[in-house]
């Protein structure tokens, strides 16, 4: 493994931290060519890094014009998996930022699925995004029975979930039952029911995997 280089993006306006995100040749193998981010350790200020994080969610339009689908896409890989310092799912539990700036990050991902995802443009993106932040629940990291921030968050994911599920869009609803498959919520089961009546036309595929996410037995 290459030396870890540090960065930092601190001082950085929105306009430049977007670039930092996205502005990188992708990797064809990751095996062979692991992404820029792996080598980094980032020097950032939580606070800010959350603004921009909901500034980015709730335009992200802009993106299109700047960046190519592949570069978006591992972007977003750097934003929401967890390799990179400053990811948004290190950001969302840093406690040194108010909650109240965490939830509204969470919340601005709603505005992410419905305007920029609801193509299914970057279905990895989609597919992927809440893997990362609500496995946390499926592997016992956070428990709901703790109280605290595992209860409240587990709480506002559930609420952009459901927004996200009711989208008119096959591919954010899948991303959002694969989230679900991982929240473990309660009202989970129930909420997928609806959605499966509410859908008599799904796929047997779709319908056999929601189901599996009713009962938390998703990949």
């Amino acid at each position: 493994m290459s030396e870890r280089k540090e960065f930092d993006v601190s001082e950085y306006s929105f306009d430049e931290f977007v670039a930092f995100i996205f502005a990188h040749e992708p990797s064809e193998n990751w095996n062979k060519q692991p992404p820029w981010y792996f080598s980094l350790e980032v020097i950032y200020d939580p606070q800010n890094v959350c603004a921009y994080y909901l500034q980015l969610f709730r335009q992200p339009l802009f993106l299109l014009e700047r960046f190519s689908k592949a570069q978006l896409e591992e972007g977003f890989w750097a934003i929401h998996g967890g390799a990179l310092d400053c990811a948004v799912s290190r950001v969302i539990w840093d406690t040194d930022v108010p909650f109240a700036a965490r939830e509204e990050c969470v919340r601005s991902m709603a505005d992410l699925f419905r305007l920029l995802l609801v193509g299914g443009i970057l279905p990895e993106t989609s597919w992927m995004w809440w893997d990362s932040l609500c496995y946390e629940w499926h592997c016992g990291n956070r428990d709901r029975e703790r109280g605290g921030e595992d209860l409240q968050m587990q709480n506002v994911m559930f609420e952009i979930l459901t927004v996200i599920l009711r989208l008119d869009s096959e591919s954010c609803q899948m991303g959002a039952l694969h989230g679900l498959g991982h929240l473990h919520h309660p009202e989970t089961p129930a909420l997928i029911h609806k959605f499966i009546a509410e859908h008599p036309g799904l796929s047997a595929e779709t319908k056999e995997y929601a189901l599996r996410a009713a009962e938390f037995q998703v990949q």
